[in-house]
């Protein structure tokens, strides 16, 4: 599952963006979003310097992309699209009400198994704290005035709105990180955003913190990849990201200077509590046959195993699909298949 919870407070993916490039148009959308063509309504514009744009009639997911020319109806989508590929962006109300049919996790798998053929443009992953229980804008915000943290991060912003009549804050945010780096992290009061807002007030959100960490590009993809890799939750995946960016630390009783040395703060421990550092630097090793089985069974087995008992032993499917998959090799797949043959001689 995509959405995790931890000690009252749950972590979701909160933002998607990628681009496909060597598939056609109807194929990123039947294929990888699983959706009906029908489902989607051609837009005036495009955007992001692509000159056509779909969106989706039951949320806030769009495509864009290039086709010859811009004459073209839902029904006849362009079959021809030029090398910048296929962009989708879902937002954060999309990615709720994408997961009412399918789960972003799953949605993940499916490009990763594209590999080389998909490039992130942007991941969002968000933990909301309806208690502020543990993640508590006020708390931070009293230990970052205070210096009582060390990150990796070399500034922290912070942005305040206020009403004019009254001086009420209208909404507070902390940036962790420069907002054009490719991985930062932001945390605002969400209940004052949703006063803002006007929505509907509930008894648990009067104390509602969301932090959200934004992954950008390459670190965006080595996110996906650890996800689906090592089948992490998007909570521990995120909670390791702060463990090796952040640290909130507590003064201690002794003269010490060296921050390095200081105890990390209890509230911060209990967060990050049973989670290693996620290394979003590092080179990806390059993964073996042998490795691909094992995720293979330990991923895929128990579908394939539905599959062929409904379908009362019949594996053409399964042929079709092979078949269909050999076509899509990467480099890397070739890679692991040279390697394996190397070693088995």
């Amino acid at each position: 599952m995509n959405k995790s919870h931890h000690d009252g407070f749950s972590a979701v993916i909160d933002w998607l963006e990628f681009t496909v490039t060597g598939l056609q148009l109807e194929s990123v959308i039947f294929e990888i979003l699983k959706l009906e063509k029908k489902t989607f309504t051609k837009m005036e514009t495009g955007r992001f310097g692509y000159r056509s744009q779909l969106k989706w009639d039951e949320g806030s997911l769009y495509i864009m992309f290039n086709a010859a020319g811009n004459e073209y109806e839902i029904e006849n989508l362009p079959q021809t699209i030029d090398r910048m590929g296929v962009h989708v962006m879902i937002t954060g109300s999309g990615c709720r009400q994408y997961e009412t049919l399918y789960e972003l996790k799953t949605l993940l798998l499916y490009l990763t198994i594209l590999d080389d053929k998909v490039n992130f443009s942007r991941v969002d992953i968000a933990i909301d704290d309806l208690q502020n229980r543990i993640i508590d804008f006020g708390r931070i915000h009293r230990a970052a005035i205070n210096g009582h943290f060390t990150s990796r991060w070399s500034k922290w912003d912070e942005v305040n709105s206020r009403q004019c009549s009254t001086g009420e804050f209208l909404g507070r945010t902390m940036y962790f990180g420069s907002q054009s780096s490719s991985i930062y992290c932001r945390i605002y009061d969400k209940t004052l955003e949703r006063k803002a807002k006007s929505e509907e007030k509930t008894a648990e959100s009067e104390t509602w913190t969301r932090l959200e960490v934004v992954y950008k590009k390459e670190r965006a993809k080595k996110l996906v990849y650890h996800i689906i890799d090592k089948d992490l939750s998007v909570g521990t995946a995120i909670r390791g990201t702060l463990k090796q960016y952040i640290r909130f630390i507590r003064p201690p009783r002794t003269s010490d200077i060296n921050k390095a040395r200081w105890p990390s703060a209890k509230w911060w421990e209990k967060l990050l509590d049973n989670v290693e550092k996620l290394q979003l630097t590092s080179r990806r090793e390059p993964k073996s046959i042998d490795d691909m089985a094992s995720w293979l069974d330990r991923q895929i087995a128990p579908t394939m195993a539905a599959i062929i008992t409904a379908y009362e032993g019949d594996i053409e499917w399964l042929h079709e699909i092979i078949k269909n998959g050999a076509s899509r090799l990467s480099q890397r797949h070739r890679d692991a298949i040279a390697q394996y043959l190397q070693e088995a001689q």
